[in-house]
């Protein structure tokens, strides 16, 4: 994966880098619907997502006091670390069996397979 093109800073002051572009196991990443929906009744505006979040899917609203998803695809596959954060279950992602069909789709069991014997390999 590529490190990604320096944007801006966020709200925290971390640097926001734009990773919609890298591929996931071969699949161009704005391909795969994997990303942060927020239900914004629920939403108390703690902050939880954007601090817990290592991939600056979200921005902040100041106003509102609540997240945006800014950069849905900069989402990693299969990441879902703020919605099981979220004290009011205000976050969702697709399916568990939508994640498992792109996995499929990717070869990514067999394609981890070989990278692991690669590495054991280059130990030797």
């Amino acid at each position: 994966m590529s490190e990604g093109k320096d944007m801006k800073k966020d709200i925290l002051g971390r640097q926001i880098k734009e990773l919609s572009n890298d591929a996931w196991w071969g699949i161009p990443r704005q391909q795969i619907p994997w990303y942060p929906e927020v239900d914004y009744e629920s939403c108390i505006g703690c902050g939880l997502c954007i601090v817990t979040c290592g991939r600056s899917v979200y921005d902040w609203d100041l106003e509102k006091n609540k997240p945006i998803v800014a950069r849905p695809y900069n989402c990693l596959v299969g990441c879902s670390t703020c919605s099981n954060l979220c004290p009011k279950d205000a976050i969702s992602f697709p399916s568990l069996g939508k994640l498992r069909k792109w996995r499929d789709k990717a070869e990514a069991i067999r394609k981890a397979s070989e990278k692991i014997k690669e590495a054991k390999n280059s130990v030797k």
